[in-house]
């Protein structure tokens, strides 16, 4: 086997975080002078005691929140916020100190507070430099590792797209490790010949020839036993060696690390607005809905009198449906047919459906049925984006058919969301349909934002204005 397959393996990791302690504590001093010198201020013993404190009290608030751990895998943001949260600390270790020793009194504020502010920038701005550096060298080549892949399911493929996409991180793809040749996974047939470097017997070559740096195991559960063998095998070397989970097979590639005590579990089955998440979206749903039911007030007035004066009936009524995990809600409507069916003769409306009055056609078409339920959203039952809530008869037959379909409700159901804006909406007469709409429900709760939220509502009034497969 060729020693070419090595990288260049990091020989000065150990000298690169020494380069990041010496010139943090440089910048936290250099910054408190230049402050000093920007307002005339003398440098004396005070200065001096502030600077040996600023340094010391950073060291350690680094150090609380990780700072200096290998910086390989991390973005530059994924750096400056730890920065922050260590500086900010520092400052109030600093503030603590002077009040509690009574010498507040003897510093310049405004030295103080341009040496808060320009600490941080300056230590910013330095790891941005360097982070950028380091990613060009290693796009050619340099201060990078030599990686394979143990197994070639999706899992691992997935990784290696990753690795190769993701080339500022300094991993160089050697290629795959195929236990069996390749019988264990049918997914192999995607990858090229070329990519698969041999089984076992050469990873053992590339492990005693140091040609490799990295291994990741990335063996489906049930291979325990051979992924017991090759820990065992790499442990008898300096491989850096990582397990590779595959949530894909678990429908849980969203899922969330949570720690009890120090057991780590991951996440299923879980909502994605928990604590300051739930809080923000019960904000903008308060906010559009009042806003929304101002605006929108005359008109409901209006499509309240023609539907009374179209047909006979309430003017409202009120569908049993599913919310939040799965409780049912009264959902409002306003009423857009002759006759009204409960849930357990649920006839979902077709096309020239012949209960539809007249007043109502426009009113589904157009979906201003559906303008009663801001008060859901008000009263807290309902949300303005979110999976759009479905009858009970449709929820009990297809919870049988679609894997994990229930999931759907374990957060608050929306008058609008992703599946309608990419045109999802109206009858689902085929089980198909209704997959499609599930996937775009659970890829919703998946990438939540309140971004995401802004631009479904954005994008709501042009699925309207289509007006395609609601009748």
């Amino acid at each position: 086997m060729d020693n070419t397959l090595g990288g260049h393996i990091r020989p000065y990791e150990s000298e690169l975080n020494f380069l990041k302690h010496a010139v943090d504590g440089f910048l936290v001093v250099v910054t408190l002078l230049i402050a000093s010198r920007i307002y005339l201020e003398t440098w004396d013993q005070k200065y001096t005691i502030a600077a040996i404190s600023g340094v010391a009290l950073f060291y350690v608030a680094a150090k609380l929140n990780d700072l200096y751990i290998s910086s390989r895998y991390r973005r530059v943001s994924q750096e400056i916020t730890p920065l922050f949260y260590a500086w900010s600390a520092t400052v109030a270790g600093l503030l603590f100190l002077g009040y509690m020793f009574k010498i507040t009194q003897e510093y310049s504020r405004i030295v103080l507070g341009l040496w808060f502010i320009g600490a941080p920038t300056a230590m910013a701005l330095w790891r941005t430099l360097l982070k950028s550096g380091l990613s060009y060298a290693r796009r050619l080549g340099y201060n990078s590792r030599s990686v394979v892949i143990v197994g070639t399911g999706q899992a691992a493929q997935h990784l290696a797209g990753n690795i190769e996409h993701l080339d500022w991180i300094g991993l160089r793809f050697l290629g795959y490790i195929s236990p069996d040749n390749g019988d264990e996974c049918p997914h192999q047939k995607s990858i090229t010949p070329d990519a698969v470097l041999g089984n076992l017997d050469t990873l053992k070559e590339l492990r005693d020839q140091q040609a490799v740096d990295v291994v990741y195991i990335a063996l489906p559960p049930h291979r325990r036993a051979q992924t017991d063998e090759i820990l065992e095998m790499l442990s008898d070397s300096t491989v850096s060696t990582f397990l590779v989970p595959d949530f894909d097979l678990y429908g849980i590639a969203q899922g969330r690390w949570i720690t009890i005590g120090d057991i780590p579990t991951v996440s299923v089955v879980e909502t994605p607005l928990l604590g300051s998440s739930a809080g923000l979206k019960r904000c903008e749903d308060l906010i559009v809905s009042l806003l929304l039911i101002i605006a929108t007030a005359p008109l409901m007035v209006l499509i309240a009198l023609a539907v009374k004066l179209d047909s006979k009936g309430p003017i409202l009524y009120k569908q049993r449906r599913h919310g939040l995990n799965g409780q049912e809600i009264s959902v409002w409507k306003f009423r857009s047919m002759t006759t009204s069916n409960n849930d357990q003769t649920f006839k979902q409306a077709r096309e020239n459906d012949s209960r539809v009055t007249r007043v109502g056609n426009f009113l589904r078409r157009s979906s201003l049925d559906e303008l009663p339920q801001f008060f859901n959203v008000l009263r807290g039952d309902m949300s303005i984006v979110g999976p759009r809530p479905h009858a009970l008869a449709h929820n009990e037959e297809y919870r049988g058919s679609i894997w994990g379909y229930m999931q759907r409700h374990k957060i608050k159901p929306g008058i609008t969301g992703l599946a309608q804006v990419r045109g999802f909406r109206g009858e689902t007469d085929t089980h198909d349909k209704m997959e499609q709409r599930f996937h775009c429900d659970m890829e919703y709760m998946n990438n939540w934002s309140i971004w995401l939220d802004l631009k479904i509502i954005l994008l709501t009034p042009f699925a309207l204005i289509n007006g395609r497969n609601a009748y």
